[in-house]
């Protein structure tokens, strides 16, 4: 059975006003996942914003899920560019297991794709997706969900700055000393801007970022998807088998 919406939602609202691990106060809820919610916090001691991951309650009790959450730390912590999401601490407590993350102040590239963009704009946004790709590959890792929720557009004084988020799915690749969670057949990713490997459950290297970083810029410059059907499945059928729709003339 998936759990209710507005329970998790509910749980995620009761926790603010608490503080995790000691020292950072949970002060709003900015964002709920799969995995856990985002919340805007406080860190006490040192009197500055955060942004504060917590794993969901309920998959506490999951030995693979808090493996996979401390995964994501690990794979993070490794990046220092930037377009990815900086992460500074990690930790648990008795009931909590969390991750601290730079505070952004922006939106995702997704609150802008009601209306197709100008070229020129897509192609700045898509140059730092790759950089960020880019390192994140040159560390082992495989990101898996590039999505236009996961490009967030953070403001940088009067400019705007790319950032990748949400690495909860990061795969590490072959030669990494990091233990292999995801096994063979998993499908992991949102059906959309998966490769059609990813959607087959096939093993992936950091060439099925690259598509859908491909999707992501078909998106921008189109205002559409190349496939798009209520079904998931019928989604990832089209990924498979199907040729994207060609661009239009302009």
């Amino acid at each position: 059975m998936q759990p209710d919406p507005d329970s998790i939602h509910a749980r995620a609202e009761a926790l603010v006003g608490q503080v995790i691990g000691g020292r950072y106060r949970l002060d709003a809820v900015l964002g709920i996942g799969a995995m856990g919610a985002v919340y805007r916090g406080y860190h006490t001691g040192l009197e500055r914003s955060v942004a504060v991951k917590l794993l969901h309650k309920d998959l506490m009790d999951s030995e693979e899920m808090r493996a996979r959450f401390s995964r994501e730390a690990s794979a993070v912590s490794k990046l220092d560019h930037p377009n990815c999401v900086r992460v500074t601490d990690f930790g648990n407590d008795e009931e909590h297991q969390y991750l601290v993350m730079e505070l952004l102040q922006g939106a995702p590239l997704s609150h802008e794709l009601e209306h197709p963009l100008s070229a020129e704009r897509a192609l700045d946004v898509i140059d730092e997706v790759l950089a960020g790709l880019e390192h994140a590959h040159g560390h082992g890792l495989v990101h898996r969900d590039i999505k236009p929720d996961n490009v967030f557009l953070a403001r940088d004084g009067d400019k705007t700055r790319v950032k990748l988020l949400d690495f909860g799915i990061v795969k590490l690749q072959e030669g990494s000393e990091a233990k292999q969670l995801t096994k063979m057949g998993m499908i992991f990713g949102t059906p959309h801007f998966m490769s059609p490997e990813q959607a087959t459950g096939s093993e992936i290297d950091g060439r099925t970022d690259l598509y859908a970083a491909g999707i992501v810029l078909y998106a921008m410059v189109t205002g559409t998807l190349p496939f798009d059907d209520p079904d998931p499945l019928k989604v990832l059928r089209q990924q498979i088998r199907d040729e994207p729709p060609a661009l239009p003339d302009e």
